[in-house]
């Protein structure tokens, strides 16, 4: 299930479970393929939770979350931080670390 962040909900959004955390821009060239590969990831595998959070729309959350470049992703279990990436992750790397934290 793929969710989008605001202001208000953000600090919910990622409490539960395993979460992907995806800083993105709407002007991000990899921004836009990364969201094609967690697309996908949300119809191949509904019980990932996917977070997108646009760091034009809401740079506050960027810069609470030391977000410094975009594509940043986060990888985040029961509220605990296990991972931060930067740049853009293939859909391989995105599915390996699912499989790491989730399953692992």
């Amino acid at each position: 299930m793929i969710n989008y962040a605001n202001y208000d909900n953000y600090d919910q959004l990622y409490r539960d479970g395993f979460v992907i955390v995806d800083f993105f821009s709407d002007s991000c060239g990899p921004c836009k393929v990364l969201a094609r590969y967690l697309e996908d990831i949300a119809a191949e595998l509904p019980f990932v939770n996917i977070v997108k959070v646009n760091t034009s729309a809401y740079p506050r959350l960027g810069a609470d979350n030391h977000i410094d470049a975009v594509p940043t992703v986060m990888f985040v279990m029961n509220g605990e931080l296990k991972e931060r990436v930067v740049g853009l992750l293939d859909y391989d790397e995105l599915t390996e670390r699912i499989g790491q934290y989730y399953y692992g």
